[in-house]
């Protein structure tokens, strides 16, 4: 898998695409597992709601919606919803729950056929973690502007680029088509003739940016968009040269990690890996970290428990067999959650016990 980078437009992304319908159509992933997740969902309504004036006449529309767990924080503030989600298994799951999920990838087809047949439009569109995936990025976009209301808002949140130049490297995956700066996103959104007027940065993924776009001249633009470009271009966010740096400090992460799970395992001492995620598949592969370092993997998920990991196919267990096999060290792969991880009621006894944590990203630290 290759990375490149436009020097027009500042956009970084993967060269080597797979169709989206092998990725998303059925998906392991649900919101739900993480309590982290649920709890920024309850921040975001009760956010969002205040900030843009939402009322029961207004309408949510979430692209991506996965299980409904964002559109039901807005649903408990009485906004009406409306889910968009390719993922048939998981759309499923939503609309069980009363969170109305349409089954289908978002374009400015699927827009054009709400609007013209359903008048469907809305106040805010919003989207947690999407625009890194879609492929068609430019219709995706058009598709945003076609459903929103003359002075509605999309607000997307995203791992924000800078993450990379701070070596989160985990993040480039097949899913990940593209790796967005403020930069490249005020490009992107101009080709629809939308207008991005406001930001915000947010904990999530290790660092996330939310921003807020509307048609173009329907608010003012906030300072902040104008510093944080500033800021950018200050950091190199628009040179090939900041990327590559990011890449070598990488292989050093990658050398300090492998020496210090060799040193671990000449002592005779037992690894375990938490959360077979889309990240943990990315760094167990790219630093070659197999059943020769791991001793087992677990995961928090039942729908991946008892399958494998890719490519280093590591049997995935449920949490409790860190309890019962009382692993010395437990590698946390989902980094960005690893409070939560340690936090967690199944690893108390094991942690007590005497069982460390070992960080690999941004840099390699044993708690």
């Amino acid at each position: 898998m290759s990375v490149g980078f436009c020097p027009k437009c500042s956009l970084v992304q993967i060269l080597d695409t797979i169709p989206p319908a092998d990725l998303f159509v059925d998906y392991v992933y649900f919101s739900a597992v993480s309590t982290q997740f649920l709890e920024h969902c309850k921040e975001n309504a009760t956010y969002l709601t205040e900030k843009l004036h939402l009322s029961p006449e207004s309408l949510v529309l979430e692209i991506a919606s996965n299980d409904g767990s964002q559109l039901q924080a807005f649903k408990d503030l009485g906004i009406p919803v409306l889910g968009v989600d390719p993922a048939k298994n998981i759309a499923k799951v939503a609309n069980e729950r009363g969170i109305k999920t349409i089954d289908e990838f978002f374009s400015y087809g699927l827009a054009k056929k709400l609007k013209e047949e359903q008048h469907i439009q809305a106040d805010l569109i919003f989207g947690a973690n999407v625009l890194a995936h879609v492929e068609g990025i430019v219709d995706f976009v058009k598709g945003v502007k076609e459903l929103l209301k003359p002075k509605g808002t999309a607000v997307f949140e995203f791992p924000y680029a800078k993450g990379l130049i701070e070596n989160k490297f985990d993040v480039i995956y097949h899913e990940h088509v593209f790796y967005y700066s403020l930069i490249a996103l005020i490009h992107l959104f101009k080709t629809a003739d939308l207008e991005i007027y406001d930001v915000k940065m947010t904990p999530m993924q290790g660092g996330s940016l939310m921003f807020f776009a509307s048609h173009t001249g329907a608010f003012p633009i906030h300072q902040n968009v104008k510093d944080l470009v500033a800021k950018e271009i200050e950091s190199g966010f628009d040179k090939l040269e900041t990327y590559q740096k990011m890449s070598e400090n990488v292989l050093g992460i990658k050398k300090n990690l492998l020496n210090l799970l060799i040193k671990i395992k000449s002592e005779g001492k037992k690894i375990a890996a938490y959360s077979a995620s889309a990240k943990g598949t990315v760094l167990l592969n790219y630093f070659g970290i197999n059943s020769n370092y791991i001793d087992f993997i677990v995961d928090k998920s039942e729908a991946k428990q008892g399958l494998y990991t890719p490519g280093t196919h590591l049997l995935v267990y449920p949490p409790e067999k860190i309890s019962q096999e009382k692993p010395d060290y437990v590698l946390i792969l989902c980094w960005n959650l690893a409070d939560e991880v340690m936090q967690m009621e199944e690893l108390k006894n094991w942690r007590q016990g005497g069982g460390k944590f070992i960080i690999p990203i941004p840099e390699v630290k044993i708690l």
